[in-house]
C-alpha cells in the first residue's frame, strides 16, 4: 500500500524532470528568427491580470491567449473547445451545457460559477445562476473575437466576485480588422448549419463599425441511455432531443475614447438525458436561454500621468425550461429564471509618482429583478415565486511598485459589499523577480470569495429533480499561493514551469437530499488543491509552430479524504501546425493543417465509479481558394469513445460524447 503511494508521488516528479529537459533543450535549440515579423518579436500584452495593458511576463499571473489565428488554425467552434485547449483547463458536456473544470476543480451540477466570464472587460456571468455561459449558450460568432486571455488563480482582489479560479476575458475584434462585408457558411455532423453576415467598416467620421448576424441549427445526435433501456424507453435511444437552434447579433462601435457595444443570443436546445427525473425520449423536454447586454466605454488621457476608464453596462438574461413528468397525469412543468441588472465602473491608472504604477475603482451593479418560477402548465400549479433585488459594490486599489530595477511588487486590495452577504475584503501580492530580461520569477498569493447566488438561495422545489432542505448558505472562501518561471526571449518562443496550491472553505455543493428523486445545497466540504503546470511553445519563421502542455493537480476532500469528482490528476495538450509543402509548380493555393490532442487522465463519478482517460485528436486543414476562405475539421479523428461524469440531476452516471465529427467552413469577403 505505501508502495504504490509512493510511484503515484514520484510520478508528477518524473514529469517535471522530463518537461525540464525538453524546456533546456529547446533554449540550447533556438530557431532563427530574423525573418519574423515584427509583431511577432514584441512581448505579447494581455489586459486581464491588472485591468490595464501589460506584457505577460510583467502580469502577475501566468497568462494563457488564445488569438483569432489560433481560432481559425485549430478550427474552434464555440468558446468551450478555446477553453478546452488551455493549459490547465478542461470541459464536460452533458448534452445541454458545457462546463469549465479549472486545476482539477469541476464538481457536477456547478453552473461555472467560479469563473468570471468578461467581454472587452465587462462582466457577462447572469445574476441569477451566476453561470459562465461558455458554450453554444455564449451569444458571440467566435469570427468576431481578435482574442481569449485567461488569468488563473484568484482575482477577487481586482473583480470582487466569481473570479474565484480565474477570470475569462473575450475580447472583440473591430471594423476595421474585418474590412467590409463578410459571408459565411458552414456544415457539419448531425445536420449542423451555420451562417453569418458581418460588416466591418470605418466611416467618413471616423467611426469604427462591426455589425454582425449569426444563426445556427443541429438536428444533433441520438444518444444512447443504459439506464433507460426497456421497450417502453425506445430502447434507452433519445430521439431526436440533442437538437440546437441559436441566432446571435453583435454590433461594435468605437469612435477615439468612446466604445458602444450590443450583444444579443437566443438558444433553444433539447434535453436528450432525461435530466431532473423527467419522462424519457418526451419530444416537450427542452429548455431556452436569451441574453442581451450593452455597454459604453469611455477612455481618456487627463494628465499625462493619469488615464481614466468608465463603463455603463446593463443586461437581462432568462432562462426556461420545459420538463416532462408522469405524476401522474403526464404534465410539463415550466422552470424560469430571468435577470436584470445595470452597472457602471470607473477605474483611474496613475504613473505620477515615481516607480509606481496606481490604479484604483470602483464597480457598482444593481440587480433591478431577479425572479424564479416554478408551475405545471396543465392541469396548473404553482409550486415557486421568488423574487429578489439587490446591489454590489467593489472599491480596489492595487499598486505596481518597482522595487529595483529587477523587482517589481504587486500589491492589491478590494472590499466588497453584496446584498444579503457580509462584506469582504481580499488581498493580492505578487512579487516579480527579472532573471534576465527575458526570463522573469513570480511568487503570487491571493484570496477569492463567491457567494450563494439567487438559484442557491431561492430555489426550493419540493418535486421530483427538486431542491429541499438547505440551510443557509455562507460565501465560499479560496486561498491560493503560486510560484512560477517564465521565459520568452522573443514572441516565438516561451515557456513556463509553475506550482500551486490552494485551500477552499465554505464549499457550496449539491447533495442528494433525504427524499428520494431531491438534491439538496449546503457548504459541505473543505478542499485542498495542488498541481504543478508546464507548456512551451515554439513558432518558426516558415509557419510552423508547437506548443506542449502537461498539468498535474490533486483535488481533494479533506472531510472525506478523497478526490473530488470530474477532477483528473492529468491533463496533456498537444498542437502542432504547419504550411502544406506543395510541388514546385503545382497549380494550387498554399494551406495550412493542424493537429491538436487534448488528453485527460482518469476521472471519478459521483457513484466513485472510475471512468477511464482518454486522448482525442482534431485535425483542421485551411486555405484560401479563388478570393474564398476555406476550414475542413475532423473532431475526435481516430473515433475515440469516451464519456464525462453525470451530474444529480442525470439518471446515468455517465454522459456519453460524439464520435468522429466533421465541419467545413467557407468565408467570403466583398
Amino acid at each position: 500500500m505505501n508502495q504504490g503511494s509512493d510511484n503515484r508521488t514520484r510520478r508528477p516528479r518524473a514529469w517535471c524532470i522530463a518537461l525540464a529537459c525538453c524546456w533546456a533543450a529547446g533554449a540550447q535549440a533556438q530557431a532563427d528568427i530574423a525573418d519574423l515579423p515584427l509583431e511577432q518579436l514584441m512581448q505579447m500584452e494581455v489586459r486581464t491580470a491588472s485591468r490595464y495593458t501589460q506584457t505577460a511576463l510583467e502580469a502577475p499571473a501566468v497568462m494563457s491567449v488564445v488569438t483569432a489565428e489560433d481560432i481559425r488554425l485549430f478550427g474552434y467552434r464555440n468558446l468551450a473547445e478555446v477553453l478546452d485547449s488551455m493549459r490547465g483547463l478542461y470541459v464536460s458536456y452533458d448534452r445541454t451545457y458545457h462546463y469549465l473544470g479549472l486545476r482539477g476543480f469541476a464538481s457536477p451540477g456547478d453552473y461555472d460559477t467560479r469563473v468570471l466570464l468578461l467581454v472587452n472587460g465587462v462582466r457577462f456571468n447572469d445574476n441569477v445562476y451566476d453561470q459562465a455561459a461558455i458554450g453554444t449558450d455564449f451569444p458571440l460568432d467566435l469570427d468576431l473575437v481578435d482574442r481569449v486571455e485567461f488569468a488563473p488563480g484568484p482575482g477577487s482582489a481586482v473583480y470582487g466576485a466569481n473570479a474565484f479560479f480565474g477570470v475569462v476575458n473575450v475580447i472583440t475584434r473591430d471594423g476595421r480588422q474585418l474590412a467590409g462585408p463578410r459571408v459565411s457558411t458552414e456544415i457539419g455532423s448531425h445536420g449542423s448549419a451555420q451562417l453569418r453576415f458581418s460588416v466591418g467598416t470605418v466611416d467618413d467620421a471616423g467611426r469604427d463599425w462591426l455589425v454582425s448576424a449569426t444563426r445556427l441549427s443541429a438536428r444533433g445526435a441520438d444518444p444512447y441511455y443504459a439506464a433507460y433501456d426497456t421497450p417502453a424507453n425506445n430502447h434507452g435511444v433519445a430521439q431526436g432531443l440533442d437538437f440546437l437552434r441559436s441566432t446571435q447579433l453583435f454590433a461594435r462601435m468605437h469612435r477615439e475614447g468612446l466604445t458602444l457595444t450590443m450583444a444579443h443570443g437566443e438558444r433553444d436546445k433539447g434535453m436528450p438525458t432525461a435530466a431532473f427525473s423527467q419522462v424519457f425520449n418526451d419530444p416537450r423536454s427542452r429548455l431556452s436561454d436569451t441574453s442581451t447586454r450593452v455597454a459604453a466605454e469611455y477612455t481618456s488621457q487627463w494628465q499625462p500621468s493619469l488615464a481614466f476608464t468608465g463603463r455603463l453596462h446593463a443586461g437581462r438574461y432568462r432562462y426556461v425550461g420545459n420538463y416532462v413528468y408522469d405524476y401522474p397525469p403526464l404534465t410539463v412543468n415550466r422552470d424560469e429564471g430571468t435577470g436584470q441588472w445595470w452597472g457602471a465602473e470607473g477605474q483611474w491608472v496613475s504613473t505620477a509618482l515615481a516607480r509606481h504604477k496606481l490604479s484604483w475603482g470602483l464597480d457598482y451593479r444593481r440587480d433591478t429583478g431577479i425572479t424564479q418560477r416554478n408551475a405545471d402548465i396543465d392541469p396548473p400549479a404553482s409550486y415557486l415565486q421568488a423574487r429578489r433585488k439587490g446591489d454590489m459594490l467593489g472599491v480596489y486599489l492595487q499598486d505596481e511598485f518597482a522595487l529595483r530595477a529587477d523587482l517589481t511588487l504587486h500589491a492589491g486590495l478590494r472590499w466588497d459589499k453584496q446584498t444579503g452577504s457580509q462584506s469582504a475584503v481580499h488581498p493580492r501580492l505578487g512579487l516579480v523577480y527579472w532573471w534576465n530580461p527575458a526570463t522573469a520569477v513570480k511568487l503570487l498569493h491571493g484570496t477569492a470569495y463567491r457567494p450563494p447566488n439567487a438559484y442557491e438561495r431561492d430555489y426550493r422545489v419540493d418535486l421530483p429533480g427538486g431542491v429541499v432542505d438547505t440551510a443557509a448558505l455562507h460565501s465560499e472562501r479560496v486561498r491560493t499561493t503560486e510560484l512560477a518561471l517564465e521565459h520568452a526571449p522573443s514572441g516565438a518562443t516561451r515557456m513556463l514551469l509553475t506550482a500551486f496550491h490552494s485551500h477552499v472553505s465554505n464549499l457550496i455543493t449539491l447533495a442528494d437530499a433525504d427524499r428520494p428523486d431531491r438534491v439538496t445545497i449546503n457548504n459541505t466540504r473543505r478542499v485542498h488543491v495542488e498541481g504543478i503546470e508546464a507548456e512551451v511553445e515554439q513558432r518558426w519563421s516558415g509557419g510552423s509552430r508547437v506548443r506542449v502542455a502537461y498539468g498535474w493537480q490533486k483535488a481533494r476532500d479533506l472531510a472525506a479524504q478523497a478526490d473530488l469528482t470530474n477532477s483528473p490528476r492529468h491533463l496533456l495538450k498537444v498542437q502542432w501546425a504547419d504550411a502544406v509543402k506543395l510541388p514546385f509548380g503545382a497549380d494550387w493555393p498554399q494551406g495550412h493543417y493542424a493537429i491538436e490532442g487534448i488528453g485527460i487522465g482518469p476521472r471519478n463519478t459521483l457513484q466513485n465509479i472510475r471512468l477511464p482517460g482518454h486522448l482525442l485528436t482534431n485535425l483542421t486543414y485551411s486555405t484560401r481558394f479563388g478570393g474564398v476562405d476555406v476550414s475542413v475539421g475532423v473532431y475526435n479523428l481516430f473515433n475515440r469513445r469516451h464519456a464525462d461524469p453525470a451530474s444529480f440531476e442525470i439518471r446515468d452516471n455517465l454522459v456519453w460524447q460524439d464520435g468522429r465529427t466533421y465541419r467545413v467552413k467557407l468565408t467570403y469577403g466583398f
